[in-house]
């Protein structure tokens, strides 16, 4: 190869990987893909969800789970803690796991994983302001998120989830 030809060729790569780079700057910049825009907050409120009554509960913990989410997965021993305890009267928090899917793959999933947690199905994790998934939330009897904890959780998180559920009313004073 002759030097111009080299020279022309590292000029079209030096060009290729600007208008990349301009490209994503562009991007991020026009179009702000800030997931925590869009989640759910503490202070925030929950829509109704298929027919599940908050003010029947104090407060409930509510799992955002969906199908072939390997976090939530890995999540399930947690979530099969939490049921057990609250089964036990461990904790007085009912426990209701969300899903985007439908009624019979989330069957599917609860009966997999050996949830015993009841369930809403079909719930669009858009209009939940739900970024990804698992997310727990722990809401009061109006619907309004108390905490909320994302991913998969460190031994500490899973204690702090467990503390709070097993408040009740007036019992605990909520932390920020």
């Amino acid at each position: 190869m002759t030097k111009i030809k080299i020279e022309q060729i590292a000029n079209i790569a030096v060009i290729l990987l600007a208008l990349v780079v301009g490209s994503v700057f562009l991007r991020d910049r026009l179009f702000n893909h800030d997931p925590q825009l869009n989640q759910m907050n503490v202070g925030d409120k929950l829509p109704t969800l298929g027919g599940w009554d908050w003010s029947a509960h104090e407060r409930t913990l509510v799992l955002v789970l969906r199908k072939g989410c390997h976090f939530c997965e890995d999540s399930a021993p947690f979530y099969q803690r939490l049921a057990a305890l609250q089964r036990q009267g461990v904790t007085t928090s009912p426990i209701v796991a969300v899903f985007p899917d439908s009624a019979d793959v989330v069957e599917h999933v609860v009966q997999s994983e050996g949830l015993e947690v009841q369930t809403v199905s079909g719930v669009s994790l858009e209009e939940l302001k739900i970024a990804g998934t698992p997310t727990l939330l722990l809401v009061d009897k109006s619907g309004m998120v108390l905490k909320a904890w994302i991913g998969v959780l460190s031994p500490r998180q899973e204690l702090e989830v467990i503390k709070a559920m097993a408040c009740s009313h007036g019992s605990c004073r909520e932390s920020s």
